[in-house]
């Protein structure tokens, strides 16, 4: 039972894959941005902020209230024409009142709190870019690992064709007495090993389509239609060596930082309220009122208008001791102000290590690629020769299937050190926007 509202749970939050001819990178990226529920939840975090804001806002403006009240007293209660104590007789009264108040000054508590609440806005719109470009650096590398994947796939399918081809030929051979038996044993070995291979490759394929419908939030197909367009090759160029400017420049570009400059910035004004906090504070207030009274002559137009009440007071607050709480909330801000400054050296370390770690990997991706495909086409001459050697008879079944083996092998580093470059390019070009 539990596993089923697991399920039911899990389809309801999934969307499915809708239907498409064609997926590029960049339709991934962007379906995975409009699904993805932590975005979601950033930007209701945004608008909550927001609303913050307001509040802190508004608390500029003075309060104005208007109040309306009715009074029924029974017993003893006072004639006001007479100045007599009136017993066992119901009074009632009747009051309306204006009233409107407004600090002064508050030690600038509330203007540096409005800053903080706008800088706290601007810090959650940047950790949604930060968002937005993790996923897309999350996306970008399923994407391609499901394009390696296929071309894995597609090439051990091929190999695996070519053997069963050979196995014939050899059969043939050895029927012929150009090849001994053994040869034929080796041939059948070769292609269960290749039929493996086949079967592997096609694991790594649909783990690859469940990791992209994952981060893109939808449940798709075992035929996922990714692009297969994709021209990996007029993506690939040498790779950039940076200097100490491009990282400085790349480096205050990343949301991460400014995120954490910002959230700096919005603690600064905190402790700047919290100490604002040891001021005098001054109030200005305001009201006008009147009242009707049954123990008084006059109806109640005339009563409301000869009991009219304006006023208007100032009020000075000198805060002498509360028990530490403002001193505690001055020291507790002063320390929240000290870690974001911690936390905003610590990422910057970070995602500098991440841009030149990138850059040097870039560099070292671009000559695994250039290495692996002189490799490749070692390999591939070798292959041709030996198959060629094999099919007159002057190379054992061994020797065909040994560079058969470094053939495949060459090429599957061929394949990962390709996709891995285009992958370190395509994340220099996130940390270059």
């Amino acid at each position: 039972m539990k596993r089923i509202l697991f399920i039911l749970i899990l389809l309801a939050f999934t969307t499915r894959l809708p239907a498409q001819e064609r997926w590029t990178l960049e339709e991934c990226i962007r379906y995975g941005m409009e699904h993805n529920l932590d975005l979601q939840a950033q930007d209701i975090e945004i608008a909550a902020r927001k609303g913050v804001l307001r509040q802190k806002v508004a608390a500029h403006f003075p309060v104005i209230q208007a109040t309306v009240g009715q009074e029924y007293n029974w017993g003893r209660s006072v004639d006001m024409q007479e100045l007599v104590i009136i017993r066992n007789k119901l009074t009632k009264a009747t009051g309306a009142s204006l009233s409107a108040s407004f600090p002064l000054f508050d030690g600038f508590s509330r203007h540096y709190a409005r800053l903080a609440a706008r800088k706290s806005v601007e810090e959650a719109v940047l950790d949604a870019q930060s968002l937005k470009r993790s996923l897309t650096v999350d996306i970008t590398r399923a994407y391609l690992q499901l394009m390696l994947s296929r071309q894995i796939h597609a090439c051990a399918r091929e190999s695996h064709a070519a053997i069963v081809q050979q196995r014939e030929r050899t059969a043939r051979l050895v029927e012929a007495g150009s090849q001994p038996k053994s040869a034929l044993n080796e041939m059948d070995a070769q292609v269960a090993a290749e039929k493996a291979a086949v079967v592997e490759a096609g694991c790594q394929v649909r783990t690859a389509i469940l990791t992209l419908g994952r981060l893109m939030n939808l449940i798709p197909e075992d035929d996922f239609p990714a692009d297969d367009t994709f021209r990996e090759e007029d993506a690939l160029r040498p790779a950039p060596l940076l200097t100490a400017v491009q990282v400085e420049d790349w480096l205050w570009q990343d949301p991460r930082i400014r995120s954490a400059k910002t959230g700096i910035e919005a603690m600064e004004y905190r402790h700047s309220a919290a100490k604002g906090a040891f001021l005098p504070s001054l109030r200005l207030a305001a009201g006008y009122g009147t009242y009707y009274s049954s123990a008084a002559e006059g109806d109640l137009r005339t009563q409301f208008g000869e009991n009219r009440n304006p006023s208007l007071s100032f009020q000075l607050v000198i805060p002498i001791f509360d028990a530490l709480g403002r001193f505690s909330q001055a020291r507790q801000a002063r320390l929240d102000l000290d870690l974001a400054r911690l936390n905003a050296a610590r990422v910057k370390m970070q995602v500098e290590e991440e841009i030149r770690g990138a850059a040097i990997e870039a560099d070292n991706c671009c000559q695994r690629y250039l290495s692996a495909e002189e490799t490749l086409q070692a390999m591939q001459e070798l292959l041709s020769v030996t198959e060629a050697k094999y099919n007159l008879g002057a190379a054992s079944a061994l020797d065909y299937i040994v560079a058969r083996n470094q053939h495949a092998k060459a090429r599957s580093d061929f394949l990962q050190a390709k996709w891995q470059y285009l992958f370190q390019l395509k994340l220099l070009e996130y940390y270059r926007r």
